[in-house]
């Protein structure tokens, strides 16, 4: 090894020893912390094989004539191209050298072997696509020792809409002073790009030119956008900056909607406020999209909505939704002098917010939370007796979760107790269902507060920052978070965590791709977003379904609606007719 490859190797092995880097290069030595945090193995690379892809993926077939070519004009110069999806997966591999060929065999680097940095390590291909831009790998670089024959140099490749589709890399013998090689991968991946740009859709191809033209044209910050492509000017970037495309389109098409509005003022999933004014674009009579002019919303005094007061979430509670949050912040208004019932569907997060009030009055006092449910194990007297005797200590906050399933009798004693622990300093919350409980003593000082907190289906927009949420410090790919927006949860936030925490389980990388996800869920993901109205709808639909044990006719009959009515609905859902 060379004097830098002794280097390498030495800081590495400091690394794994415990000991910080410090003149490894910082990219690799973050890198190395990420994969020491995720348990990424050393010695023992196992890549997972994952070959049920399409080998004529528009990436594919963009890159192969240019692979072909390349490889054909560098003959036998040591090095192979591998050409990978957006999840690190090999799609295609290149080589004239049959010598590498042998050696990348023996580290599983073929078609079909995901070499994603959570689960191979530091590497040319994971690397690159956790940065998003171009990496070079060299021998000791790796974080797995079998990969230290190698230099590696990966460069993401991208659409006309900068979405990532994949990345190219080009291996070859460990060599850190090998120039050539990230000189031959830059430019073969830009071929590649380019191709891939010339083979996009007539309709792309279409919003593409409009957006050129618009740009030459409209003085105004301005964006281009049609349900899978989103063009944006430099400051309109700023303006949308952590907005979901799809979100975005929604609003944008409830907007074109509407004949007798032209503009109308949005609220982004963080809480801002911009304008927008929509046209819709045509190709051969046929809509294919929209260019919409955007500008902050401005108050009554000319200031910008980026400095409006907006409520914020309590503490440890995710979401930005108007009625999630007034629902939260009335919880915890009246929790100061009165005994609440937050009240919800099942899994919502009733006992959630309960405990957020507590830590946003001021965590005072003890936390206790107490099921009633358990009546049924421990026996009524014993409960209360076990209530009781907690109450008469230091006042803190009390929940009694599932107050509605105890009987009549058993709820009067509880409300009761929490009345009068409130008169003792106690804060006193129950939760119940979405049926109304009686938990009143009957005077005007004893009445209780009811808050009902919205179910997930009214709250969508905020699914993509609950699931960040729990996948932390993983991420889920853009696409997963558009099919969890399009999922119907029953069990509201709790089904929904389920999911995701299932779906942790099953990937082995730092991202959660499609192919993480259970087969059932997938399956029961609507073809689109659907409107709240829709929602609705389709949720009666599901209720008569049910009543009629699954008979069709006997639904639409219940609902008042035809059964071709209804099979139209539900087709249009994406819900099977089988």
């Amino acid at each position: 090894m060379t004097i830098l490859q002794h280097a390498v190797a030495h800081e590495r092995e400091a690394f794994l020893e415990g000991r910080a880097p410090c003149t490894t290069r910082p990219e690799i030595a973050v890198s190395w912390r990420r994969c020491s945090y995720l348990h990424v193995p050393v010695d023992t690379m196992r890549p997972r094989y994952a070959p049920d892809f399409d080998h004529e993926a528009p990436l594919v077939r963009a890159a192969r004539p240019v692979l072909d070519h390349v490889n054909e004009r560098l003959g036998d110069l040591g090095i192979s191209f591998l050409l990978t999806d957006a999840s690190a997966r090999i799609l295609d591999r290149t080589s004239s050298n049959t010598h590498l060929l042998g050696r990348l065999d023996a580290v599983s680097a073929a078609e079909g072997f995901v070499f994603a940095e959570g689960e191979v390590g530091t590497n040319g291909v994971g690397t690159a696509l956790e940065l998003g831009r171009t990496v070079r790998v060299d021998g000791h670089e790796h974080y797995a020792e079998d990969l230290h024959e190698f230099t590696c140099v990966g460069v993401p490749i991208r659409s006309v809409d900068r979405r990532l589709h994949g990345l190219l890399d080009v291996t070859c013998a460990a060599d850190h002073d090998n120039v050539l090689v990230e000189y031959i991968a830059e430019q073969t991946a830009e071929q590649i790009e380019q191709r891939l740009w010339a083979q996009q859709s007539g309709a792309e191809r279409a919003l593409l030119d409009r957006f050129v033209a618009a740009s030459r044209r409209v003085r105004h910050d301005f964006f281009v956008i049609s349900e899978r492509l989103l063009i944006s000017s430099p400051r309109a970037a700023q303006l949308l900056d952590g907005a979901e495309q799809s979100l975005v389109w929604e609003q944008v098409s409830r907007l074109l909607r509407s004949p007798d509005v032209s503009e109308a003022e949005v609220e982004l999933p963080d809480g801002r406020m911009v304008v927008m004014h929509g046209e819709s674009m045509c190709d051969g009579g046929d809509e294919i999209g929209a260019i919409v002019e955007i500008r902050e919303a401005r108050t009554e005094s000319g200031s910008t909505g980026a400095g409006l007061s907006r409520p914020s979430s309590l503490p440890g509670l995710v979401g930005t939704d108007p009625a999630w949050l007034r629902a939260c912040h009335a919880i915890a208004a009246r929790a100061r002098d009165r005994v609440v019932v937050v009240s919800g569907e099942p899994g919502v997060g009733k006992t959630a917010v309960a405990e957020a009030v507590h830590r946003h009055l001021g965590g005072d006092g003890p936390l206790l939370v107490r099921d009633a449910e358990s009546m049924t194990v421990d026996g009524p007297s014993a409960w209360m007796s076990s209530l009781r005797s907690v109450l008469v200590g230091e006042p803190g906050t009390v929940v009694v979760r599932h107050a509605d399933g105890v009987s009549p009798a058993a709820l009067r004693t509880v409300t009761s107790m929490l009345h009068g622990a409130r008169a003792h300093g106690w804060r006193c919350l129950a939760t119940a269902g979405t049926q109304p409980v009686p938990m009143t003593a009957g005077h005007d000082d004893q009445r209780c507060a009811a808050v009902a907190l919205p179910p997930l289906r009214n709250r969508t927009n905020d699914i993509p920052a609950l699931v960040r949420s729990f996948a932390a410090p993983r991420r889920l790919a853009p696409e997963v978070v558009s099919l969890l927006m399009r999922t119907p949860w029953p069990g509201n936030t709790r089904d929904l965590r389920s999911a995701v925490d299932q779906a942790l389980t099953v990937t082995r990388g730092s991202e959660v791709h499609l192919g993480d996800l259970p087969d059932e869920l997938r399956a029961r993901a609507y073809r689109r977003r659907m409107s709240r109205f829709e929602q609705a709808e389709l949720s009666a639909i599901m209720d008569a379904l049910s009543e009629a044990a699954g008979n069709k006719k006997a639904a639409a009959s219940l609902l008042g609606i035809s059964r071709s009515t209804l099979y139209r609905k539900l087709e249009a859902a994406g819900i099977g007719l089988n």
